[in-house]
């Protein structure tokens, strides 16, 4: 898999750090010897390219230093672990950067009408409620 080119020029502007780990499991000698797992480290609080409204929204994935930290060892390549590592950090980016579109006035117009009916039907609820406590209580006198 390829970095997405909006993503490939967003690499260079995002201050990161590379490590590579060996990976536990199965898979014999050879996967002992390599380190084919990729862990990338986001300082996402320095940067600026990235809104506040984003960085608000990603504050639940930082660890305490203000890294966001994405791993991943799906292949036994390191290059394509890194790829992927990169394009996970766009899809998130992307999937936290999402701003939803302003409601129209039709919506809110439907919205309030479902709240009054809403209103009303508890209204009714509560009403009904009331005259058959008051009326089939067994301890009245």
């Amino acid at each position: 898999s390829r970095i997405p080119q909006c993503m490939s020029s967003v690499s260079g502007r995002v201050r990161k750090q590379w490590y590579q780990r060996r990976v536990r499991g199965p898979g014999g000698q050879r996967r002992d010897k390599r380190e084919t797992k990729v862990q990338i480290k986001v300082n996402i609080s320095q940067a600026d390219w990235i809104s506040y409204r984003t960085k608000d929204s990603l504050a639940k994935k930082l660890d305490n230093s203000g890294h966001l930290q994405i791993n991943d060892e799906t292949s036994r390549s390191q290059s394509s672990n890194k790829t992927e590592c990169l394009n996970k950090l766009y899809r998130l980016l992307l999937e936290h950067s999402y701003v939803p579109p302003e409601p129209t006035e039709e919506e809110l117009a439907s919205d309030r009408r479902k709240e009054k009916a809403r209103k009303e039907k508890r209204k009714q609820a509560n009403r009904a409620k009331k005259y058959h406590s008051k009326r089939d209580h067994p301890f009245s006198w």
